[in-house]
């Protein structure tokens, strides 16, 4: 008997490491928070309605450059350039529905990249971050911009991400201490 609960055992194990259960590695990151919805709209860059067209996980690796000051880059001075590993991103393709600050059209597709993401066989998580969803969903996004030809990243996972229904906001994932109702309020803020 003691033999037949010993295999129970091992094939419950072993049913709980099945190969078609991603092996899971979460994370946490630190964000800049915001004071006052002001104090965000006036940090981003672009804020945006749009929807989430699709979107690729992909590991990013960071530009790592041994020039400039010590004080503000680590690897200043050194003689090699260090070899840095990637972080999993998702990158999410926006086709921008209403722009409310920043350089972007009607129309324009822009891509934005969040912490996580299947990649390889193993789900990378975010302890604070919703991933956009491809689809029915309409979403107000506050981002920041790191140049021509690199997406842009929402300025926090929380304070800077909301769903839009009929002109009403609402906060994803939900508790977020910065938040505006409308798209009204959010426009009249931009333009302060």
């Amino acid at each position: 008997m003691k033999r037949l609960v010993l295999l129970g055992i091992v094939a419950l194990a072993l049913a709980a490491c099945s190969p078609d259960e991603p092996e899971i590695v979460i994370s946490t990151a630190d964000y800049p928070s915001y004071s006052t919805p002001q104090e965000i709209v006036d940090a981003a860059d672009v804020v945006v309605r749009g929807e989430v067209l699709g979107a690729r996980v992909e590991e990013d690796h960071p530009v790592v450059s041994t020039e400039g000051d010590p004080t503000l880059n680590p690897q200043a001075g050194l003689d090699e350039v260090p070899d840095v590993p990637g972080i999993v991103v998702t990158v999410s393709t926006v086709r921008v529905e209403e722009v409310i600050k920043g350089d972007v059209a009607v129309g324009d597709l822009i891509e934005v990249s969040q912490l996580g993401g299947l990649y390889e066989g193993v789900q990378y998580l975010e302890s604070q971050t919703t991933p956009l969803e491809e689809g029915s969903r309409d979403y107000v996004l506050l981002l920041a911009a790191h140049g021509p030809g690199v997406p842009y990243d929402l300025l926090h996972p929380v304070q800077a991400m909301y769903t839009v229904e009929a002109g009403t906001l609402e906060p994803v994932p939900g508790d977020n201490p910065v938040a505006v109702e409308t798209v009204d309020q959010l426009e009249d803020l931009a333009e302060s």
